[in-house]
């Protein structure tokens, strides 16, 4: 069984059993800031667990 992490259409590399999404989301904001915000999908590919991120649409002004 594989976690699988996507942001935005990119993979990265799972980084550990004990790093929970969320921590991956925190961790990866600093490179990645639009994941700051980012809205999170969890969804089941066979055995793989898929954590899908994809930045909100905001408005500016």
């Amino acid at each position: 069984m594989a976690r699988k992490f996507i942001v935005d259409g990119t993979e990265y590399p799972d980084p550990g059993p004990d790093v929970t999404p969320e921590q991956f989301k925190q961790m990866m904001a600093g490179f990645l800031p639009e994941l700051a915000t980012a809205e999170m999908t969890e969804e089941k590919q066979g055995e793989d667990t898929i954590y899908r991120f994809k930045k909100k649409v905001g408005v500016k002004g």
